[in-house]
């Protein structure tokens, strides 16, 4: 079960590591995106907007396991 976010903070810590594992080894762990599609899901609207755009803006290559 993810922990779903919270804060704006945890968006961006999520988008951070996204963009580590993008960039260190070309991929995201299975585990890890599902944790991350499943908090994008339960979240509220606005935190889900800010991890979509912000995904967009910082790792955009990351766009298309979401």
């Amino acid at each position: 079960m993810a922990r779903v976010w919270q804060s704006a903070a945890d968006v961006d810590r999520a988008v951070q590591t996204i963009a580590k594992y993008m960039r260190e080894v070309g991929f995201i762990p299975q585990v890890l995106l599902e944790a991350y599609r499943e908090s994008a899901e339960k979240t509220s609207r606005g935190l889900a907007q800010r991890f979509y755009e912000k995904l967009a803006s910082d790792c955009p290559e990351a766009m298309r396991f979401f």
